[in-house]
């Protein structure tokens, strides 16, 4: 294996699920794609962004307190790359890529029309790390479309690769190896030993 003193950029985790942030402040809709986000908690649900603070939707977050996290199918990456490679300071991403949304149902963010999924944050810690600000959201309610998830797995979720590059998932690779598959092999090499 490789050794890397110092990594600078790296993505060696990747590839991972794209997030779209979005924000709703004083009637101002703004998108913004992140590779950078995580699930934090089942009880509370909690979810994590991170977040430059040089971007747009950095400030509407931290003036409005809320934000939307949604998923997107791999046949929709050119939106990622829309949220990602424009500004909100620029232009108005909402209107100026026709993307249509409603308005959270528990609290007010963007809910994309097209997501698979998409979760309603309320900000209820924010801290700064390294470059970004990491935001976490209790989520208060979450939507979505239940024909994209079979079984509780999602098929052909938009994954980001890194360096401007998606791919997406393939569920004929899918396989179950969790406690009941690790039990048995344990009792197994018990047994023989």
């Amino acid at each position: 294996m490789r050794f890397v003193e110092k990594p600078g950029k790296y993505y060696y985790h990747y590839p991972f699920p794209v997030a779209i942030v979005g924000v709703l402040y004083n009637q101002r809709v703004n998108f913004m794609s992140a590779a950078w986000h995580t699930q934090i908690s089942f009880d509370p649900p909690l979810y994590g962004v991170a977040i430059s603070p040089k971007r747009f939707t950095n400030n509407l977050i931290e003036k409005a307190g809320t934000f939307s996290v949604s998923f997107l199918k791999y046949d929709d990456y050119k939106f990622s790359g829309f949220f990602g490679r424009t500004s909100g300071k620029d232009l108005e991403k909402d209107k100026f890529f026709g993307i249509k949304y409603t308005v959270g149902k528990k609290i007010e963010v963007p809910v994309i029309d097209f997501a698979v999924s998409c979760y309603e944050c309320k900000v209820i810690d924010s801290k700064v790390y390294g470059d970004h600000i990491l935001y976490v959201g209790e989520i208060l309610a979450l939507h979505y479309n239940e024909e994209f998830y079979h079984d509780g797995i999602s098929d052909k979720l938009l994954m980001y690769a890194g360096n401007d590059m998606y791919v997406t998932t393939d569920k004929n690779s899918l396989v179950k190896f969790g406690k009941e598959e690790v039990d048995e092999i344990v009792r197994t090499k018990i047994k023989q030993k």
